[in-house]
């Protein structure tokens, strides 16, 4: 903490698939707020595959040197090419432009191309130097395929060795600005508690591939992101892809950063720091399998104001997943409706009915949970005067009867069942 209302706080955790090979963690995190309240949070995701077998060196290398070269940015830049500027955001550039021109065309992105350049030389060096010091293994060089071994050996593309994905949020009293290389995501909210990823992504990150430090082009692979204009976010968390994939859909990752803030305000940073160091492990095992890295910088008075905000986005999602639910349960109703009218006659129609009532069961028992979880979040809303949520689907199967249903055609009728 300084004299500002942020704070900032990271972790990364060795994959439960590395454990199983004795695979060192090869994500890197950091967090720092200094005096001036100069705000930083990073993430680096080495790349898994066996020609970066010392990603895990060059996503440390590439934390350190992203964390000097901003503070470096910071002290240097003339703050008034962003005071002022409202939201920005710039895609990677394409090749086919003339990158050199197009950066020209404000001072900013000229300041930004050459804190990316700063970046990447500083860290080629370093894995140069470490290579240097450290020459490859016996061991390493076998276990790559034999295409690369000839590269690595003769200094070849030493850099893919190395290789990591970054993403950085900077914050200072007067501005932000975020830039990000690769895959994982980084998530804002701001004071009324709606999300987006800051930083634009790149569809070339596509299931395992992903831009790079690495690249040849890495240079012109950067997105980032400014802003100057006096408005900030509440909260910013920056994950590494083995966060994402452990979620799924990007809502689940969004409420999971939306628990974590909350829990910030209502528990305090030392108690969530705990359960998140806990959580990570647990995260991977059960999903991803991959290392796990998350680095956040809130404003914890704005995240305070926004709390009410964040559980009736809860509320909505918990209810949208609700009446997703409902679909499928009257869905699965109907298909056995009509399976019942048919009878059993045959093996193929009992075993159809049966899925069909496992279906509607398995739906009412998700459901069950699911209102459980938006009682709990609407008593913390309204507190005690809350009213408990129900729909006309209800959440059990009732008694049922069976009535008789005219059809549109008056002089068809046939029966069906009711529930009461």
């Amino acid at each position: 903490m300084t004299g500002t209302n942020l704070y900032c706080f990271d972790s990364h955790c060795q994959g439960e698939s590395h454990k199983a090979t004795d695979k060192p963690c090869q994500d890197y995190s950091y967090s720092h707020i200094d005096e001036n309240g100069l705000a930083i949070a990073v993430v680096c995701d080495g790349h898994g595959g066996k020609r970066y077998f010392r990603s895990d060196v060059g996503a440390r290398f590439a934390t350190e040197i992203i964390a000097n070269n901003v503070k470096e940015f910071v002290n240097n830049i003339d703050e008034s090419l962003i005071a002022g500027q409202p939201f920005t955001q710039h895609a990677a550039v394409q090749t086919e432009i003339d990158n050199h021109d197009f950066h020209k065309e404000r001072p900013i992105n000229t300041a930004f191309r050459q804190l990316f350049a700063s970046i990447i030389s500083q860290w080629q060096q370093r894995i140069e130097q470490h290579a240097a010091k450290t020459p490859l293994t016996e061991k390493e060089i076998t276990q790559v395929e034999e295409q690369y071994r000839k590269e690595f050996q003769s200094g070849y593309k030493l850099e893919k060795i190395y290789g990591c994905t970054l993403m950085a949020y900077v914050s200072t009293p007067k501005y932000w600005f975020a830039f990000h290389l690769g895959d994982g995501k980084m998530i804002s909210f701001d004071n009324d508690a709606k999300w987006q990823e800051p930083v634009l992504w790149d569809e070339r990150c596509f299931l395992n591939k992903t831009t790079s430090i690495c690249d040849s082009d890495a240079l012109n692979e950067f997105r980032y992101t400014y802003q100057g204009d006096g408005n900030f976010p509440v909260a910013v968390f920056l994950g590494s892809d083995g966060m994402d994939d452990s979620f799924g859909e990007e809502t689940n990752l969004v409420n999971f950063y939306v628990k974590v803030a909350k829990s910030l305000v209502t528990e305090g940073q030392e108690i969530t720091f705990a359960d998140i160091q806990s959580t990570l492990p647990v995260l991977s095992k059960r999903g991803s399998q991959d290392d796990m890295s998350i680095a956040c910088v809130y404003d914890k008075a704005k995240l305070s104001e926004a709390l009410p905000k964040f559980i009736q986005w809860q509320i909505a999602a918990t209810e949208s997943n609700i009446q997703s639910v409902n679909k499928r349960i009257m869905e699965a109703k109907e298909r056995r409706n009509r399976l019942e009218l048919l009878g059993e006659s045959t093996d193929k129609s009992k075993v159809e009915l049966r899925y069909a009532q496992n279906d509607i069961d398995r739906g009412y028992a998700e459901k069950q949970q699911l209102v459980k979880k938006i009682d709990i979040l609407l008593k913390e809303c309204y507190g005690d005067s809350f009213a408990p949520y129900h729909d006309e689907i209800g959440t059990a199967e009732k008694e049922r009867v069976m009535v008789w249903k005219m059809d549109d055609n008056p002089f068809r009728v046939h029966l069906v069942w009711k529930e009461l």
